[in-house]
């Protein structure tokens, strides 16, 4: 049985070399902090690569609304300041089959989200804010996870637990029959992680 890849090619050489990944917890490293944001549309299809240059992941080809609905990325955009984070809760609950309520429930301990779960997005701090979509993205089992920036805002306690929960998530997806990526982009790695795959990027 052929392995599913996300892959692309043929993009621009000052963004990205080509690059076919198994699924994984990988780092995009952008050493110079400047190819990632031209990246990072393309990776999440709300863009498509120039022609002829190509983003897929099995049969879903980026830019397509069948890819679109694969990927979750963090930091939002598309957030009401004024939702209520159980509102976002209830809705990420129903949209990614693979939700995983123990993982969630784990990541808000972690990064101790507990006094702000009856908040909603406009009363919390940026790094609260950050915190609760990479304890929502890695819990959500999305397909395409992509994290930019990953400790912007983020305490040292936090970090050091995100690096755990990373290396915690790619030991089960190593272990998972259903395919996952999630795919970290920043200018230098985290303490203590172990990635599947990094990919340098121009510069790095």
């Amino acid at each position: 049985m052929t392995q599913q890849l996300l892959s692309w090619h043929a993009l621009p050489a000052d963004v990205a070399p080509d690059a076919s990944l198994l699924p994984g917890v990988h780092l995009l490293l952008d050493a110079l902090d400047e190819a990632r944001h031209r990246l990072l549309p393309w990776l999440a299809g709300t863009h498509s690569a120039p022609a002829p240059a190509q983003v897929r992941c099995g049969d879903w080809v980026g830019g397509s609304s069948d890819y679109r609905a694969q990927v979750l990325s963090v930091p939002l955009t598309d957030y009401a300041p004024e939702q209520s984070i159980a509102d976002w809760l209830t809705q990420q609950r129903q949209r990614w089959p693979q939700w995983n309520e123990a993982a969630w429930q784990q990541h808000v301990q972690g990064f101790a989200l507990e006094p702000h779960l009856g908040k909603s997005w406009w009363q919390l701090s940026t790094g609260t804010l950050r915190k609760v979509w990479q304890a929502g993205s890695l819990a959500s089992g999305a397909p395409i996870t992509l994290i930019d920036a990953p400790d912007a805002g983020l305490d040292l306690a936090s970090i050091r637990y995100l690096s755990r929960a990373l290396n915690q998530l790619a030991e089960q997806l190593a272990a998972d029959a259903t395919p996952r990526w999630v795919l970290v982009l920043h200018y230098d790695t985290l303490p203590d992680m172990e990635w599947d795959e990094v990919v340098e990027l121009p510069g790095s």
